[in-house]
């Protein structure tokens, strides 16, 4: 009696022992499945990991042997909380359709937003009011983690068991906690990674309607000068035909003017149409002297309007560069329209712009724009082709960063220097075309 007194005391504390046992390996290996969690979180990029935390909550469910697991996410307070990641075991219910977690668990909800962890361990468990929810959809065994980030609550994580009961250990629900806290820093972390994304988006686009404002204004500009003189040379026709035509070459005249001024229109418009075009780029020998004066033409009628005088100093012995002819117009017309600007800040009487095209040494042909403004401001002197450095009070900061890496495209570089006595000077340089390329580009031309 006493030896089977003593077996029967035995069964029990094996049992334990082997409980302890499963116990301690479940800890251990979940220890080391949520230290490979938090590498594999730091190394995954922001555009993958909704992908990685649904993939790990597989991996943790199957480690603790867990059916079910889903992520909520609450974007701002008052927001509903959203189901953002999910994992189901084959074979297992999944989550009723239109689930909305706070309508079934709003106590429990609260307490975990607040950042409570709520655990049961088998249905009798179960607070009262998900009672009914749990009876029809739920697990006999659950756990729901506070999701942190940034120092505040921004979701919820829960890992339900369905066909037995289950503890929830300390050492366990203190490696569940970290690893929803992993979940919650890429959470976040992708959200700034997005945030970021929409305010360049959005810069892009005010950038482009600013653009897009000057570069209505400056067709206009260009575009009115003639309408006016063909509607002044009409209305003068309109009155000689009044008066019955009594001069004839004066009336011709002014159809003629008309039909210039008309041809000048037509013309700025091709121009501003080919010089903002996609194009392949295409670099050949270029009369250099010949495009400034095109750039100058173009801009004429700005020019007139503003009451600024430009003058165009150019050797024809100049020799041909090598270049795209199209981004070295928009390199002229940015360094023009900028002196134009300077000028306009300046507010004085002395109005001028010079452009100079001659040779600066050995294989290099220089282009300056020199103007009588009220210079460049000290400051940013040292960092105006840099992007978003402006001396102007609406100015984008773009203009010049975009012509120094057309002119670095080119192999030259681009300078700046003040006046002697006010004002300032933009130098860029361009290589010489080789003699056989100049010869065929002007038989081509």
């Amino acid at each position: 009696m006493q030896r089977r007194a003593a077996i029967g005391t035995i069964e029990p504390k094996r049992r334990s022992a082997t409980r302890v046992g499963h116990h301690r390996r479940e800890v251990e290996r979940f220890e080391s499945l949520v230290g490979e969690l938090s590498a594999a979180i730091a190394r995954t990029p922001a555009d993958a990991v909704d992908r990685e935390i649904e993939s790990w909550l597989g991996k943790i469910c199957q480690s603790l042997g867990i059916d079910r697991s889903a992520v909520y996410e609450r974007d701002a307070p008052g927001e509903p909380l959203r189901t953002t990641h999910m994992w189901i075991r084959a074979n297992f219910p999944p989550f009723p359709r239109h689930y909305d977690p706070e309508k079934f668990f709003q106590n429990s909800v609260k307490s975990v937003m607040a950042g409570k962890t709520l655990t049961f361990s088998r249905p009798s468990e179960v607070p009262a009011e998900a009672r009914p929810f749990v009876e029809r959809y739920g697990p006999k065994a659950s756990a729901a983690i506070p999701m942190w980030a940034g120092g505040k609550v921004i979701g919820a994580a829960t890992f339900g068991k369905f066909r037995s009961a289950r503890e929830w250990p300390p050492e366990v629900l203190d490696h569940l906690a970290l690893a929803v806290r992993l979940f919650g820093s890429a959470i976040e972390r992708k959200q700034s990674v997005t945030a970021i994304y929409a305010a360049r988006a959005e810069l892009r686009v005010a950038s482009r309607r600013n653009l897009m404002s000057e570069l209505v204004a400056s067709l206009s500009h260009e575009i009115n000068q003639p309408l006016g003189a063909i509607l002044s040379n009409l209305g003068g026709l309109a009155r000689l035909l009044t008066e019955g035509n009594p001069e004839p070459a004066m009336a011709l005249e002014a159809v003629n003017n008309a039909i210039e001024d008309t041809k000048r229109t037509a013309e700025i418009v091709r121009r501003i149409r080919f010089m903002f075009k996609n194009h392949v780029e295409h670099k050949t020998a270029i009369d250099i002297g010949a495009l400034v004066n095109e750039v100058v033409k173009l801009t004429a009628g700005e020019a007139a309007m503003r009451k600024i005088s430009v003058k165009v100093e150019a050797s024809h012995s100049v020799p041909r560069v090598i270049g795209d002819s199209i981004e070295l117009q928009q390199c002229v017309l940015n360094l023009l329209m900028n002196a134009f600007d300077a000028i306009a800040q300046a507010r004085s009487d002395r109005r001028g712009v010079t452009i100079k095209v001659a040779p600066e040494k050995a294989g290099w042909v220089g282009v300056s724009v020199s103007d009588n403004g009220a210079g460049v401001d000290p400051a940013v002197a040292t960092r105006l082709f840099e992007p978003f450095v402006t001396t102007k009070s609406e100015g984008m900061g773009l203009g010049l960063l975009v012509t120094r890496s057309i002119v670095e495209s080119h192999g030259g570089r681009i300078w700046s220097t003040p006046n002697p006595d006010r004002g300032a000077t933009f130098t860029f340089t361009l290589p010489v075309a080789e003699k056989k390329r100049a010869r065929a580009s002007r038989r081509a031309g």
